[in-house]
């Protein structure tokens, strides 16, 4: 069995880019049994809470992640897809140490199919964002 001594020599001696994951792991650790299902069920319901429902073929979607200090999402991504009228959405949200950006693409035939419009949108911390569009000439399937 572990002793303390033994725990503390092999924290000191971890490499310094794995300081934060491990001490993530330890804080979980002061509440025994982990309240795993229940971070599982907010983290599935704020997912939930950000889709849009769309129209026609239904979308997909997943993700996984790793939980940090305070049971947030520190490392990891989750991400669904809808219908908005004749556009299919991609929502993907990354995760890296705590802070999370938010990615939507849209793709979405254009001027009788002869084009195919792509915008692609980020938001992050503090409410940076940026959106770019790029407009592709297609040949009528």
């Amino acid at each position: 069995m572990p002793d303390r001594p033994r725990l503390h020599e092999l924290v000191g001696s971890l490499p310094d880019a794995t300081r934060n994951l491990a001490q993530g792991a330890l804080e979980q650790f002061q509440t025994w049994p982990p309240q795993v299902r229940g971070i599982r069920e907010a983290n599935m319901d704020r997912m939930r809470r950000s889709m849009c429902p769309g129209t026609g073929g239904g979308g997909g979607g997943g993700g996984s992640y790793r939980m940090g200090p305070g049971s947030r999402i520190e490392y990891g991504h989750q991400s669904h897809s809808h219908w908005e009228d004749d556009a299919v959405v991609m929502v993907m949200h990354r995760f890296h140490a705590g802070h999370e950006l938010v990615i939507e693409e849209r793709l979405r035939l254009a001027e009788g199919v002869t084009k195919l419009e792509y915008v692609h949108s980020i938001s992050g911390p503090g409410g940076t964002a940026d959106r770019r569009e790029v407009t592709f000439g297609v040949e009528k399937k």
